[in-house]
């Protein structure tokens, strides 16, 4: 089964980059920059929204010996996301015109911004699901979430062909809404005892911070790390909303065909994680240091990984410019370089995370956002002052952001080690 999955996120991958390489020679730059301001508002829906619960369900499920108390917890963090998921949709529909406005520097149809939403809300479900299953280590059913999430990469594709940017968004958010009602309907049916469990007990009882102490540090991991979360969305935010002001929604759509070369890294940090978080999660409380080695070696190799594909795509840029001239090798050799580089160091930071959230929960990942935020924002100012604003500057400061993680969770690793054995 883990195979299965590895294999899927490798399709889910590779269907991306084909999708991104497909609407990069048929879209212009404009319709690009919409889309990838859709995908990334509908992200930050999904990350804000869900207080990173599903990330805490991976890291704290396995600490708990009781298979009743596992299904508890799971079934009150789905609860309190579907509540405040719904309540944030509303809040955010009143505020429409001011949200769109900075986000997309215009006004958006009501009908744009609820699809918009309803992305955002159904890759927040599918995530819960598919890290919770994978926190039991049901590898089984999280596999048909993962063929879920894979359908509405390929829909797309039609909407791509046509060259029609609403279309594609359309055909995007109905296939993620079918999949996510589908999804629930199997989960419904397959967990329908434990469901009907937990429905009959008392509802004083359901409302209670029940199984103790793990609801409790599941909020405490999720409260801090939402707020870095933020922080880090605040970082690509501001990133973003520069690159609109000065560039325009073609500059951003410059800036997310060369960060999306890149993120190519993000498949090969998934694949790993995908049996490596729960691996390590469980390995950090019998075996500390060994962990930690194991930790530390894996994100170095992630790096390496990064700067070896860069070096070898750049020299067949420069052989052979002649005949690729399709994309990834339409990018700019140094765009291309700190893209893959930049999702090296955010690939080993968050290898780095499972960790540190198996032995502790008092990790402040917010200040190691924050700091790193300050850091390469602060590079942007003091550049921009005497130069013009260009893609290679955002790039770089985003490699800069990225190193500045990765460091301070190595270390704050490393202190959590010593602290341990202490």
């Amino acid at each position: 089964m883990r195979i299965i999955s590895r294999s899927l996120l490798i399709i889910e991958k590779i269907i991306s980059f084909l999708v991104t390489a497909l609407m990069a020679n048929r879209l212009s730059y404009g319709d690009i920059g919409f889309w990838s301001q859709v995908l990334f508002s509908s992200s930050l829906f999904t990350s804000i929204v869900g207080f990173n619960i599903p990330n805490g369900i991976i890291a704290i499920v396995p600490r708990i010996n009781k298979r009743e108390e596992k299904y508890e917890l799971i079934f009150k963090s789905i609860l309190f996301l579907l509540i405040t998921g719904l309540f944030f949709c509303i809040s955010l529909i009143l505020f429409r015109g001011f949200i769109s406005k900075i986000l997309f520097n215009k006004v958006l149809e009501l009908n744009i911004f609820v699809l918009i939403l309803s992305i955002g809300f159904g890759e927040l479900l599918l995530e819960f699901i598919l890290y919770s299953y994978r926190s039991v280590k049901n590898f089984s059913f999280s596999n048909y979430v993962l063929i879920l999430r894979i359908l509405p990469r390929i829909v797309v594709i039609f909407g791509i062909l046509k060259s029609d940017i609403n279309l594609i968004l359309y055909l995007y958010s109905a296939t993620y809404f079918f999949a996510c009602i589908f999804a629930y309907l199997i989960l419904l049916n397959k967990n329908r005892n434990n469901i009907v469990y937990l429905l009959t007990k008392k509802i004083n009882n359901l409302l209670l911070l029940n199984p103790k102490p793990y609801l409790r540090s599941l909020f405490a991991l999720s409260r801090k790390s939402v707020l870095a979360t933020i922080t880090a969305s605040l970082f690509f935010f501001l990133i973003r909303s520069i690159t609109l002001s000065n560039k325009g929604l073609d500059g951003v759509g410059e800036f997310s065909l060369a960060i999306s070369a890149g993120a190519i890294m993000l498949s090969i940090t998934t694949f790993t994680g995908f049996t490596f978080y729960p691996y390590i999660s469980n390995l950090a409380i019998a075996e500390r240091e060994k962990a930690f080695l194991k930790t530390k070696e894996l994100s170095l190799k992630i790096i390496y990984f990064s700067l070896s594909i860069s070096f070898v795509l750049i020299i067949m840029k420069n052989i052979f410019w002649n005949n690729l001239n399709f994309y990834p090798f339409t990018i700019n050799s140094v765009d291309l370089f700190l893209s893959f580089l930049g999702y090296g160091f955010l690939g080993a930071y968050q290898i780095s995370q499972p960790f540190a959230f198996a032995l502790t929960d008092s990790i402040n990942v917010f200040k190691i956002e924050l700091l790193s935020s300050v850091i390469s924002l602060g590079l942007i100012y003091l550049i921009s002052l005497g130069n013009k604003f260009s893609i290679h500057l955002a790039l770089l400061s985003f490699c800069l952001y990225t190193f500045s993680n990765y460091l301070q969770a190595n270390y704050r690793n490393l202190n959590i080690l010593k602290e341990k054995n202490v």
